[in-house]
């Protein structure tokens, strides 16, 4: 199982700062962490939003809200 969070919007490598303190913990409990372009999610681009992770498999978002539909 992998965690999504939303990417820094300045530091896009790196997690929201919101959501630092909860990646930080899951990786110390070995969960692997990812960061997704939470702006490219909003607009329904999914292959922009998830360029940057590994390879596929179950994952699970701890982000911004999105709308139902993306």
């Amino acid at each position: 199982m992998l965690l999504l969070v939303p990417a820094d919007p300045l530091r896009a490598h790196r997690p929201d700062p919101h959501f630092a303190p909860e990646a930080t913990t899951a990786q110390e409990a070995g969960v692997p962490v990812a960061v997704v372009d939470h702006d490219a999610l909003a607009r329904g681009d999914a292959s922009a939003a998830l360029r940057r992770l590994p390879e596929a498999g179950e994952a699970v978002y701890r982000g911004w809200m999105l709308r139902a539909e993306r």
